[in-house]
């Protein structure tokens, strides 16, 4: 267990050794959830190359930013759905 500190801004330094354990890189994207109205969980969704985001989300019609906002929640509800069943 860690303990850190609310920065200002609402920033978090999560401590080296929790980030070597998970594997998390700069940049990588977290899933930020509330349970039982207390706890903060977060989850780090899986860092994918291009060709593996296209393989698993294929692009059909226009690209707009109003799709492409729309595919990304798609994505990352998936990705959601998956670790809440596994």
């Amino acid at each position: 267990m860690a303990i850190v500190r609310l920065q200002r801004r609402g920033m978090l330094t999560l401590p080296r050794a929790i980030r070597h354990q998970l594997q998390l890189t700069t940049g990588q994207a977290l899933v930020v959830r509330i349970q039982d109205g207390r706890r903060i969980v977060l989850e780090a969704l899986p860092a994918l190359s291009p060709d593996d985001l296209f393989d698993r989300y294929p692009i059909s019609g226009a690209v707009t930013p109003e799709t492409t906002r729309a595919m990304i929640a798609e994505a990352v509800a998936v990705e959601q759905e998956g670790r809440d069943r596994g």
